[in-house]
């Protein structure tokens, strides 16, 4: 009798362990990260633009790489020969060999055009290096926040270098 009463209270036992140890918070939900949409980057560096007395023009297309691929500058300083290309994965499907490989994500990598727009220079800030979550997660990893603070600091580095270098 004492066999079976052991056993049961050790089956007791051991189901009580697996169900405390099994009984801890649900999974957190994963939190989602996606890059600042397009527009509203170009609105962000645009603002930069003119806060550091450049006026902002869209659209801009030079010609560049090995196979004059079209460049579409998101933001361009008006009557300058610069501009800044926020690269979407969809952007450089498009452009396909003649973007350049990135060997250091936190280098900027700056571009120049080819034939009649070899003065042009196009600066490419990659939209995957700034991330930001939906809020649909349970932690905020990168805020929306730093993500656009992020993308002005690279904005406001790229004009002081054009300044510095005296792009055209």
């Amino acid at each position: 009798m004492f066999g079976r009463a052991g056993l049961r209270l050790s089956l007791c036992a051991i189901v009580a362990a697996a169900a405390i140890g099994c009984g801890g918070a649900p999974p957190k939900a994963p939190t989602i990260l996606r890059p600042i949409d397009e527009p509203h980057a170009v609105a962000i560096m645009a603002r930069v633009f003119r806060q550091m007395g450049l006026e902002p023009v869209r659209n801009r297309v030079i010609k560049f790489g090995q196979h004059d691929a079209e460049l579409k500058l998101d933001v361009a300083g008006k009557s300058r020969r610069f501009g800044i290309v926020y690269v979407t994965w969809q952007k450089a499907d498009q452009l396909g060999d003649d973007l350049p490989k990135r060997r250091d994500p936190e280098a900027i990598i700056v571009v120049r055009g080819n034939a009649e727009d070899e003065d042009a220079r196009a600066a490419l800030l990659f939209a995957a290096d700034y991330m930001q979550d939906d809020l649909s997660g349970e932690e905020h990893t990168s805020t929306a926040i730093a993500a656009e603070q992020k993308l002005e600091l690279a904005t406001r580095d790229i004009l002081r270098r054009a300044e510095h270098e005296s792009w055209p």
